[in-house]
């Protein structure tokens, strides 16, 4: 099996509901790692959006292949074939942070960077040497207190005034990243708050029901992985393969993940990793 690496950025605010009933103020909030605590986007919801974008746009031989077959739609058949990719969980890699100074930084923590630079290496995924390289740089760096790149003097970031400054970082690591990067320790990370949006239905002009719903924020990165078969003749690879890999290089692919796609939630942009990020 070849691993590859894939980028999420979203372009609006997404809701992917974790489901769960709870009786805090807010109604309805994201998937979260059971582990960190952090914002996701599980397997099954993941390959669920992307089977739907296929479906709309492939032929039925490439989405079988892909994705496996469909009970609900081959009652008669009941086909339960497993389809050849397996898509892993997308952990959050960046999200955006209001300062006094900018629109916003994109904000990560060490932790965030270990993770990605474990699921690299115990998945071999095939990268720019020099972009691994430049994210263990950044495992040095001390982070007592939120560092950031450039010299911003009276900088405040949400509640941090207190910011450490570092030399700029180099493009490999900011055409990944993204331009604005402030690296949080873990701790003060995990304290970042994300959106909350009140909801209400209303019948006749009157509230009927009003709910507050937890959005990861557009601008946010996530990363994930596919594991797809290696063993293919040429032929095969071109037919099942290649029309995958094509949707996702260069410019990428918007994908529709999770709720309230009529009011415009949940767009974001794919991208292959090992195709756009080093630089020439």
């Amino acid at each position: 099996m070849k691993t590859d690496l894939y980028i999420i950025e979203t372009l609006t605010n997404t809701h992917v509901g974790s489901g769960d009933i709870n009786f805090d103020i807010i109604d309805n909030q994201v998937q979260r790692d059971s582990i960190t605590g952090l914002p996701t986007i599980n397997s099954s919801s993941l390959k669920g959006a992307f089977r739907e974008l296929f479906e709309e746009k492939e032929a039925g031989k490439l989405v079988k292949f892909i994705f496996g077959g469909n009970r609900e739609e081959d009652k008669e058949t009941n086909d339960t074939t497993h389809g050849n990719y397996n898509f892993f969980s997308a952990n959050l890699l960046t999200m955006p942070v209001r300062s006094n100074k900018k629109f916003y930084f994109n904000a990560i923590s060490n932790g965030v960077i270990k993770e990605l630079l474990e699921t690299i290496e115990n998945f071999d995924i095939k990268i720019d040497e020099e972009l691994v390289s430049s994210l263990k740089n950044l495992l040095e760096i001390d982070t007592i207190n939120p560092v950031i790149f450039e010299n911003i003097n009276d900088c405040i970031i949400e509640d941090f005034d207190n910011l450490s400054i570092q030399n700029s970082l180099n493009e490999t690591i900011k055409n990944f990243l993204g331009e604005d990067i402030v690296l949080f320790n873990d701790k003060d990370f995990k304290k970042l708050s994300l959106p909350v949006i009140a909801r209400n239905k209303l019948e006749n002009g009157e509230s009927q029901n009003l709910w507050y719903e937890e959005v990861v924020p557009k601008k946010s990165k996530f990363y994930f992985c596919i594991g797809k078969p290696d063993n293919l003749a040429e032929y095969d690879k071109k037919e099942k393969i290649d029309g995958f890999e094509r949707r996702f290089d260069n410019e990428g692919d918007k994908v529709q993940f999770g709720a309230n796609k009529s009011i415009g939630y949940g767009y974001s942009l794919v991208k292959k990793v090992s195709k756009w990020v080093k630089i020439i």
